[in-house]
């Protein structure tokens, strides 16, 4: 499995934004595949700042992706750099694609000098994080979805 920048790979743009839009954008009010595909385009132009995405290609092929991003949830002002965006193509889930996308991604943030990464996820995604280093923080509501929110911190997980 290849892991890469999105900025590497722009044309995977649209393919990312119908995936988000199909799991989760649909129950947004007012929000159109458009205006995914626009917001995952802003990721596909950095390479060594926040916000960006990484890809993770298995023969060639697209598998998944995990975006970097500044203060996802307006609702918590205090939580700077986050992961988001982490999907897996159905055909390829149970082979690793998130975990390794996650590997990357710490090791990315690291080398930018984040310290701490936050996400928010749902209820049976929780095991996927806990076994990779993050801790839970406190439930939150995300639209009409009960989340967990989440934390990595860098200084006391060495190992990546």
């Amino acid at each position: 499995m290849e892991i890469s920048l999105l900025a590497d790979h722009p044309d995977y743009a649209p393919r990312i934004a119908k995936w988000y839009f199909d799991e989760w954008a649909h129950i947004a009010p007012n929000i159109t595949e458009e205006m995914v595909l626009e917001k995952v385009i802003e990721k596909s132009k950095n390479r060594d700042q926040i916000p960006l995405a990484l890809v993770a290609c298995l023969d060639g092929e697209l598998v998944g992706v995990l975006e970097l991003k500044f203060r996802e949830n307006k609702n918590y002002p205090e939580y700077e750099n986050w992961i988001g965006g982490v999907f897996t193509n159905p055909a390829n889930r149970g082979q690793g694609v998130a975990s390794q996308l996650l590997k990357k991604a710490k090791e990315l943030a690291m080398d930018l000098g984040v310290q701490d990464l936050y996400l928010q996820c749902e209820s049976f995604n929780t095991p996927l994080y806990l076994n990779r280093g993050f801790k839970a923080l406190h439930q939150a509501q995300h639209h009409d979805v009960e989340t967990t929110i989440m934390v990595w911190r860098a200084a006391t997980q060495q190992s990546v």
